[in-house]
């Protein structure tokens, strides 16, 4: 859904967000840190269950010279998942009992959020205190409004891949997908089978991440030029933008509240990026 945006655009958001996070916590004395967030995105099959994923289609691949070059992009995903303990666990460790009580204090101030429930989807809140919710009321604005128009936004998305994802068009299409791979000898019901077999190679420790896996490449290949020559992506995109505007329009309102938000979200979210690089 275009209210939602982009997932680039949300990595810069949520980049900003950790920034200011940081500063707020530099301020209080303390140390934090926060791991790297990409601000370019490659889909993976568990998309769809992040916040607000329901409104956006990325499972599906049809970039023929990214996959061909670099495959899912699987191998920087496998190496940062080798990383050492969290972050700031080790610091956090250094800190006596007291200065600990102090950086939850000054992270989350007492605990306080902004919550609302939106009826016949979920409950759903945000910290309203300390840096995080400072960081947060800075780039989003009043966090009450913030929470319950994203929160329908989310919500709203649930029916709409169920109605999408037994949509007989997509259905076929899909299928078509699965022959052709099979032609390629790659035998997947669905194209999150491709993923995860992608995403088996690097279980190996033994195999390196400084580049991508020969196999992932040939799988990714082979699953977007399948996706091209069947028509695939094309249809599942078609098909949900059609559910999109079938959205129901009792809820039209705080969908176009959330766009507002999240456009300036992202507008404060850039500045605080260029003087951080500036």
């Amino acid at each position: 859904m275009a209210a939602y945006g982009s997932r680039d655009e949300q990595g810069t958001i949520d980049k900003a967000l950790q920034m200011r996070i940081r500063r707020c916590m530099t301020v209080h004395g303390f140390t934090y840190r926060h791991p790297a967030i990409s601000t370019t995105h490659r889909p993976t099959p568990g998309d769809d269950e992040s916040w607000g994923g329901h409104f956006r289609l990325d499972l599906t691949n049809d970039d023929l010279t990214r996959s061909r070059r670099e495959g899912y992009g699987l191998y920087r995903s496998a190496d940062q998942a080798a990383a050492p303990e969290e972050l700031n666990t080790a610091y956090l460790r250094s800190l006596s009992p007291d200065r600990r009580k102090a950086w939850d204090k000054a992270m989350l101030g007492d605990g306080g959020t902004a919550k609302a429930a939106i009826p016949g989807m979920a409950q759903v809140a945000v910290p309203a205190e300390g840096c995080i919710g400072a960081a947060h009321a800075e780039l989003y604005g009043d966090l009450q409004t913030f929470i319950r128009a994203s929160g329908v936004v989310n919500g709203l998305g649930i029916p709409l891949k169920g109605q999408w994802s037994k949509d007989p068009q997509v259905l076929a299409a899909a299928e078509s997908w699965r022959r052709c791979m099979g032609s390629k000898g790659f035998w997947y019901k669905v194209w999150g089978d491709a993923w995860n077999a992608a995403a088996e190679i690097y279980q190996d420790e033994n195999v390196p991440r400084r580049q991508p896996h020969p196999e992932e490449i040939r799988i990714a290949t082979a699953d977007a030029e399948c996706s091209v020559q069947t028509g695939k992506s094309r249809v599942e995109r078609d098909r949900f933008t059609y559910y999109q505007q079938r959205a129901p329009t009792e809820w039209a309102p705080q969908i176009g509240q959330y766009r507002q938000i999240r456009e300036a979200a992202l507008i404060k979210a850039r500045t605080v990026l260029s003087e951080t690089q500036g």
